[in-house]
C-alpha cells in the first residue's frame, strides 16, 4: 500500500524503523487479557531498590519504555485501515474505517495513559534517587536537570558524582534465616 498524503494520522518514523528498534531494545510479549494493548517490554527485568542507583540505570530500569513506538505502530495500522475503507473512486467509507479501528483507538488510549503513569513514575523516583545518592536538595536537582549537557542518564550521573559526591554506605549484614 502507498501513503497519500489524506491519510489521518503522520507517523514520525517508517513501520520497518520502528519494529527494527522495538526487536532490537525490547521483547515481544505473548498475547495477555488483562494488557491486551501492550505488546513489547523491556529486554532486561527491573533490579530490586536493593541494587545502587548506577547500577539500575546501567541496567535500563529508567530508559523509556516501549509505549510511544507502539502507538506509532498503531497509527500505521490505522492508516492501513483507512486505505482499505478507500473505495474505488477514492471516497472514503468512514463508517467502515471507524468500526475496523475501534480497538486501535482503544489501545492507542490505553497506551498514552501508560506512558503517562510509567514516565511520570519513572521521573518521580529518580529525582528522590538522586537526592538521596548525593544529598541534593530538591530545588538543586531541578536546576541541575535544567542545565544539563548530558547526553545521557548514565552520564548526568557521573557529572552529579563527581560534583556533589556520592553518599556513603554503610554495609549492613544481610539476616539469615533458618
Amino acid at each position: 500500500m502507498t501513503y497519500h498524503s489524506k491519510l489521518p494520522f503522520k507517523p514520525k518514523w517508517s513501520r520497518e524503523y520502528i519494529k527494527k528498534k522495538l526487536s532490537a531494545d525490547y521483547n515481544k510479549m505473548s498475547y495477555s487479557r488483562f494488557m491486551w494493548w501492550r505488546s513489547y517490554c523491556l529486554k532486561n527485568n527491573k533490579l530490586s531498590n536493593r541494587h545502587p542507583f548506577r547500577d539500575r540505570i546501567l541496567n535500563g530500569d529508567f530508559d523509556q519504555g516501549s509505549f510511544l513506538l507502539e502507538i506509532e505502530l498503531v497509527y500505521h495500522t490505522m492508516n492501513d485501515k483507512y486505505l482499505k475503507a478507500t473505495t474505488q473512486k477514492g471516497e472514503v467509507d468512514y463508517s467502515l474505517w471507524h468500526h475496523d479501528c475501534s480497538i486501535d483507538r482503544a489501545r492507542k488510549k490505553r497506551l498514552e495513559e501508560d506512558f503517562t503513569k510509567d514516565e511520570s513514575a519513572k521521573l518521580t523516583e529518580l529525582k528522590k534517587l538522586f537526592s538521596w545518592e548525593f544529598r541534593m536538595e530538591n530545588t538543586d536537582y531541578d536546576k541541575e536537570i535544567d542545565k544539563t549537557s548530558s547526553k545521557s542518564l548514565i552520564d548526568f550521573y557521573y557529572d552529579m558524582e563527581e560534583k556533589y559526591g556520592k553518599r556513603v554506605r554503610v554495609a549492613q549484614s544481610v539476616p539469615k534465616f533458618k
